[in-house]
């Protein structure tokens, strides 16, 4: 083994060192060590979550929430993308690459007050593969690649593969020292560890696996009773109203400086935005609807980007708030089941879809117009690469309706308006989709498609997209880990992530080839890296082509932030992955 030189507030390497090119952003410096807790909470306002239970955690809005509750061997330190060490204190990793051995930290306690050891991490992984309710076994044991042993089953549909339980290549060398062992070298795997999934909970809490009987009921862990070693603990969850954390003063890290956080649940945007306007809410989302460029004011741009100021007066309550905008590592985009939307009508749609104008009459310039599925700070060789290739490329025209090309495109496939494609758009629940949608109905309804518009709230959006039941529909996604292709595996042959059954035209062949290429050059090799842009350009190149995601833009994190609140700088990783224990508050005002 060798000992790297990490420590837990060193930086580890992550996928192809594309962390020295993401612009972050912040409000404030972080506190200093000095601080003390007050008694004072944090309220923001929050969507619905699905789970508190780390292994089931799958969606944005949960998993601010088991940030706070849970913390993993590593972590995304304040939301920037670069990975540090957390419950682990040091790192050593084989010359080989196969073999990671994480030291734990010896203060790190759960918050029902048990220590930290070896054996939690090796039940958390365990409960990752083999739990049925895990949503992320594949993320371990395939794209990790831990090593374990599988099983052949009959199905109805013929025969498949089937993890055998126990045989996960993570094991307690002693109590305070973990091995994990990979089949091949992976070039990512201290930042996918870091995802807030991947959080430790106390061994036989939860028996759903084999050997355990479990200290509570899965249900009662994961919307009640939950257990981690973050740096709050559960008051309470009122499941579509509120949820509640408080401060652990025994936290091994830096013990939180409030009292506790406390989210409202509002769904609506407009909604929300009264409810903190009338002084109910420290930080908050300033909706498209409602936002006025002309009352920002930035007083500060770093060397990468970051841009912080003021943001006001606020029209409601005459007050000037703190403003951050975050470069965010994330694509929100219109997505096709393949199997159901024939391929003119995505690219008509594709035709019709005014990125630029998209982003400058619905959502304020707040981002930047899309043509790619991967994010321009995770594109391969950065922004410059991103734009250089989509330059002369692209085929719809990222700044025009091209209307003309989508009737020619439904013509030669036999639509037209007297005789349309049928097509149902559902979209989240809120102002910004709604319009996109609207638009898109009304300019191709001129040229041959029929759409119809409905929405849903999201939950039961991402419901129904995991079960294929959509034909179009709006989504987005952030990163999981700092890789292109963490986004690019919503094309891959089997798409899990994304639904979008892509199969049987030349452009997924070449897709599904490219990603085979990726999936072969997995370290961190110059070969490797190097192999792995060329397939990823493919995948974006045959998605252009028939269309199964069209991308719309990439939005900026923001943040507002009344006076008496200091957060620290948030990253490029997303604020669902943001822990709050360095947030400050003053005395309101």
């Amino acid at each position: 083994m060798t000992r790297h030189a990490f420590s837990r507030r060193s930086f580890l390497r992550t996928a192809t060192g594309l962390g020295s090119g993401l612009a972050l952003a912040g409000c404030t410096d972080a506190p200093s060590a000095g601080d003390r807790p007050t008694d004072r909470t944090l309220r923001m306002i929050g969507q619905p979550i699905r789970t508190l239970d780390p292994a089931q955690s799958i969606d944005t809005a949960s998993a601010k929430i088991v940030s706070q509750l849970y913390d993993g061997l590593t972590y995304y330190p304040k939301g920037t993308p670069t990975p540090e060490l957390l419950l682990a204190e040091d790192l050593s990793v084989s010359d080989d690459g196969r073999e990671y051995a994480f030291a734990l930290k010896p203060n790190a306690t759960f918050s029902d007050g048990s220590p930290v050891r070896a054996a939690d991490v090796v039940y958390t992984f365990e409960r990752l593969a083999s739990s049925p309710v895990s949503a992320w076994a594949s993320t371990l044991l395939d794209l990790v690649g831990v090593t374990h042993e599988t099983r052949t089953v009959e199905t109805d549909s013929g025969t498949r593969e089937e993890y055998v339980p126990g045989s996960l290549g993570v094991e307690a060398a002693d109590e305070r020292t973990v091995r994990l062992r990979l089949s091949e070298p992976f070039h990512a795997t201290t930042a996918v560890l870091a995802h807030p999934s991947f959080g430790i909970v106390p061994e036989g809490i939860v028996g759903d696996v084999e050997g355990y009987d479990g200290e509570v009921k899965r249900e009662e862990f994961a919307a009640r009773r939950p257990v981690g070693a973050g740096p709050f603990a559960l008051d309470y969850w009122k499941q579509g109203t509120e949820y509640r954390v408080n401060a652990r003063e025994d936290y091994h890290g830096h013990a939180p400086t409030v009292a506790g956080i406390h989210w409202q649940v509002i769904s609506d945007p407009n909604s929300a935005y009264e409810y903190a306007t009338n002084g109910n809410a420290d930080a908050f989302w300033v909706p498209d609807a409602r936002f006025d460029p002309e009352l920002v004011s930035i007083r500060a741009v770093d060397e990468r980007g970051r841009k912080v100021g003021t943001y006001g007066p606020l029209p409601e309550n005459g007050k000037t708030v703190r403003y951050v905008q975050v470069p965010q590592a994330t694509t929100m985009y219109v997505g096709f089941n393949a199997e159901l939307v024939p391929r003119p009508v995505r690219r008509a749609v594709a035709y019709a879809l005014n990125q630029e104008r998209q982003l400058r009459d619905v959502h304020k310039g707040r981002g930047l117009a899309a043509t790619h599925l991967t994010p321009p700070s995770l594109f391969p060789g950065g922004p410059e690469a991103y734009d250089r290739h989509a330059r002369g490329h692209y085929p719809y025209g990222v700044g025009e309706t091209r209307l003309d090309a989508a009737e020619r495109t439904l013509r030669e496939a036999g639509y037209d308006p007297g005789d349309p494609a049928e097509l149902t758009f559902t979209v989240y629940e809120g102002a910004n989709w709604r319009t996109t949608g609207e638009r898109l109905r009304d300019q191709l309804a001129a040229v041959g498609v029929e759409l119809t518009l409905e929405e849903a709230p999201f939950p039961a959006l991402a419901k129904r997209r995991e079960n294929g039941a959509l034909e179009m529909f709006s989504f987005g996604w952030s990163m999981d880990y700092p890789a292109p292709e963490n986004f690019l595996q919503l094309l891959s042959p089997t798409a899990e992530a994304s639904r979008v059954a892509w199969k049987g035209t030349d452009a997924s062949k070449r897709a599904a080839e490219a990603w085979k290429a990726i999936e072969a050059h997995r370290t961190e090799s110059d070969a490797d890296r190097t192999a792995r842009r060329r397939a990823c350009l493919a995948m974006e190149r045959a998605n252009w082509e028939d269309a199964v995601i069209v991308p719309k833009y990439h939005p900026v994190g923001e943040g507002f932030y009344y006076r008496w609140v200091d957060v620290p700088k948030t990253g490029a990783a997303g604020f669902d992955k943001h822990k709050y224990n360095h947030v400050r508050i003053a005395r309101r005002t």
